[in-house]
């Protein structure tokens, strides 16, 4: 795919990224590693009570879903079959890819199916993997605070490993500066609340190369629960199921042959540029990926099941505290986190992996609006910073297109 501005190079039927040109660059992906092992989409899965497996997830055939003159979308898809059962999880798989006009980047999103009836298993981990050019990109950037130069996969391999594999002590680094340091990747962990976009940048060719996701309605574990962003490699990702930091706690499990189907995505990986002194790229860089969250949801994937901005909902109310022990009287939820998930218990949607959740922050008054929320049944859940315990709506809530739902207190 090719847009003048970007060109995407992909293995055919299969749909791992190949080559990702750009700005005079041939390939900003680690051209040492092998063509499938550069840039793709995989989940970590398992039959019960065996060893994990990992599933890559490549397609079968290949298709245009659709072309004008404004983008075209992609799909690399694959039917499962028990003949598989060894090799590949049961689901069927749909991945997308979207170049638009004039856009310095594409989107890629995931369709994973369980038709009714299929075998139980296990799913912890749903991700995309990018690894840019080790000897172009040094510089990590994952949020406002968090930019640094990073050290090199051959400087860990030279290192000393501490406690655990992933914790290492620097101690021959080609970047003396870096000497002494402890790289792990679990370092640049971030709560999915804050994770809106991560990557890394070339200071040489005043380049960078970014995963921006614009929301979280697709991510595991709601608003609190943290999981990795890029790390040494250079590696860049984007986690949408994991049980980092949850274990087992997570349900990730697929049983008695209920029917069940999840969009990941979309996300959009993109690329920016900047000339001029290279101290001022960082800056420059950083800021100009950012317009990207303000852009969801998107209106142009060629999915049904990815519903538009007009086919989404939104629920808005007020929240009152009761806490004899502070106040005699209802107190406003100030500052609260409120949210859509899946029906449950009071704090469920912790450990939910399955479906979608919509967070929002309510104001002095405790008022909230959650938008932009798909179609279906949920629970409202509710904490609030500084009160302990976890709060449930108990009727559930119906979200239908275009409509809003008021809650009484």
């Amino acid at each position: 795919m090719d847009n003048g501005i970007v060109r995407i190079t992909f293995l055919r039927p299969a749909g791992d990224v190949t080559e990702i040109q750009y700005n005079g660059v041939e390939n900003v992906l680690e051209t040492h590693n092998g063509e499938c092992n550069r840039a793709y989409w995989d989940v970590v899965w398992n039959r019960p009570g065996e060893h994990i497996r990992l599933d890559r997830l490549r397609g079968t055939k290949f298709s245009i879903v659709g072309k004008d003159k404004n983008q075209i979308e992609i799909s690399f898809s694959r039917k499962w079959h028990h003949s598989a059962w060894n090799s590949t999880v049961p689901l069927n798989v749909d991945k997308r890819y979207i170049l638009r006009r004039g856009s310095a980047g594409f989107y890629t999103y995931t369709i994973l199916e369980r038709p009714e009836g299929w075998p139980d298993f296990e799913m912890d981990q749903v991700r995309i993997v990018l690894k840019p050019d080790s000897e172009m990109f040094h510089f990590m950037a994952i949020s406002d605070k968090i930019q640094r130069v990073m050290p090199t996969a051959e400087d860990r391999k030279l290192g000393r490993q501490l406690a655990y594999s992933e914790a290492v002590l620097l101690t021959h680094p080609g970047n003396p500066a870096l000497k002494g340091e402890v790289d792990d990747k679990y370092e640049y962990s971030i709560e999915n609340r804050d994770d809106k976009v991560h990557g890394w940048m070339s200071k040489k060719l005043g380049v960078g190369i970014w995963v921006i996701s614009p929301s979280d309605e697709y991510v595991a574990g709601g608003p609190l629960k943290q999981d990795l962003t890029s790390h040494v490699g250079p590696i860049l990702l984007s986690m949408f199921t994991s049980t980092h930091y949850t274990g087992k706690d997570l349900n990730t499990r697929y049983r008695d042959g209920k029917p069940w189907r999840k969009v990941y995505g979309p996300v959009f990986v993109y690329l920016n540029s900047v000339s001029g002194r290279p101290r001022r790229s960082y800056r420059k860089l950083w800021r100009d990926m950012k317009k990207e969250v303000r852009k969801w949801p998107y209106g142009f994937l060629q999915s049904e099941h990815f519903p538009c901005a007009d086919q989404r909902g939104s629920v808005a109310g007020q929240l009152l505290v009761g806490d004899k022990y502070v106040n005699q009287t209802l107190m406003t939820a100030n500052n609260a986190y409120v949210g859509l998930a899946a029906p449950g218990k009071a704090g469920s949607w912790q450990t939910d992996a399955k479906g979608y959740q919509f967070w929002t922050r309510a104001n002095e008054e405790g008022y909230f609006l959650i938008k932009n929320v798909r179609p279906g049944n949920y629970n409202l859940y509710a904490f609030v910073p500084g009160i302990i315990g976890d709060y449930k709506f108990e009727a559930n809530i119906t979200i239908k297109p275009g409509k809003k739902s008021e809650l009484i207190e």
